[in-house]
């Protein structure tokens, strides 16, 4: 039993160094952030524990002053390390009013992976959040901030596959959200960190990064090569984002993220990595924020409950029509050409695997596809006239 462990800590280890041979950092223009900064981001970092304590402005001011000063995509900035893991940094504009942002993306009618679905596969709050408890419209404090409001609550997350090892994993996160004015300007700070340890990862395919089509194979392990046996785990996260309104129509968005994943206690994610999922993340956004063609929240929310209420005749309809366009884009996927994918959506039966969550969430997403022009897996009725936004 010992030199099956010892052998399979040298192969972990061998390919641990074997992987990250082949990670190509940017090594030209790094930036390390200003030590104010870090000290801000430490403290919100300390308040996401504390629920309930005083928020004092003096914790983020160096900030916020540096959010509205920086130009750029942020991706050469390299924050410290934190939770030992590494942390990457990523800036955009948004052509949207905060609190237009807020009513979709801080909407508990609305679960967030409608707004992430390029990184996120399910998502809630649980009971005893402040913005289920106390707070369900936090976006309406924007019109009277004399002072800091503070909200804190516990979410759950299911990811959507990553590019670099294919796996997904449920994990729940400490959520602290403060609004706040800074130089006349309406702010929300969102910081989040990792409870505990997340489930074991499992494999997924990304079928179609552009049309958020991804498959969920329900098998423990990546899908990644040599490494596919693994049992991985994500380890810590935490992030911090700001977002300034600039204009009615316009806000700033800063994310600082860390991530530590892995197998064996060992860390295997790099700044590269982060940045990927963070572009993943905030390219999709943007474009469903900014479109036209995004229904009204309150629309949303409704058709969110609409679908959220399907029987369980009516949802197995539409899950089966999805099952079956999900085995035809296999047909020709070649990272579904494995025999133990194949079994899972061979003849519908992906179906079968998915409980009632999932399934709303994937005719959920695909309803939202429908609305925005893409092309959806299910039909839906013929959408109403879009209200100008």
């Amino acid at each position: 039993m010992t030199s099956i462990h010892t052998a399979r800590t040298t192969r972990g280890s061998f390919l641990l160094s074997l992987a990250l041979a082949f990670v190509l950092l940017p090594c030209a223009a790094l930036a390390a952030l200003p030590a104010p900064v870090e000290q801000d981001i430490g403290a919100l970092l300390e308040l996401n524990q504390h629920k309930h304590s005083a928020v004092n402005p003096g914790d983020y001011d160096a900030l916020l002053d540096f959010v509205t000063k920086t130009s750029g995509d942020g991706r050469t900035l390299v924050p410290n390390k934190r939770i030992d893991g590494n942390g990457s940094v990523l800036r955009m504009t948004m052509k949207t009013s905060l609190s237009r942002m807020m009513r979709y993306c801080y909407n508990p009618a609305i679960p967030n992976y409608l707004l992430f679905p390029s990184v996120l596969r399910l998502g809630g709050w649980y009971a005893g959040s402040d913005i289920i408890n106390k707070d369900p419209k936090p976006w309406l404090h924007l019109g009277k901030l004399d002072k800091p409001v503070a909200l804190w609550g516990t979410e759950y997350e299911v990811n959507a596959p990553d590019s670099f090892g294919g796996g997904y994993y449920r994990y729940d996160l400490n959520r602290l959200i403060i609004l706040t004015k800074y130089n006349g300007k309406n702010v929300l700070i969102s910081v989040s960190k990792q409870k505990d340890k997340s489930t074991v990862g499992k494999k997924a395919v990304i079928l179609d990064d552009g049309e958020w089509s991804y498959f969920y194979s329900g098998i423990n392990g990546l899908n990644k090569g040599l490494i596919g046996w693994a049992d991985t785990y994500m380890y810590d996260s935490a992030s911090v984002q700001v977002f300034i309104e600039d204009s009615p129509n316009q806000t700033t968005f800063m994310l600082f993220k860390w991530l530590r994943a892995g197998w064996a206690g060992m860390n295997v994610v790099m700044k590269d990595h982060i940045n990927d999922g963070a572009t993943r993340y905030a390219n999709a956004f943007k474009r469903i924020v900014e479109s036209d063609k995004l229904p009204d929240p309150d629309e949303l929310a409704l058709r969110v409950r609409e679908l959220s209420n399907l029987s369980d005749a009516e949802l197995e309809r539409k899950i089966n029509a999805y099952a079956v366009a999900i085995e035809n884009i296999a047909k020709t996927s070649p990272a579904m050409n494995k025999s133990e994918f194949q079994k899972v959506v061979e003849g519908g039966k992906y179906a079968k695997i998915m409980n009632r969550e999932e399934r709303v969430s994937a005719i959920l997403v695909e309803y939202l596809k429908s609305r925005l022009g893409k092309r959806p897996l299910v039909d839906f009725p013929a959408a109403p006239t879009a209200k100008a936004l």
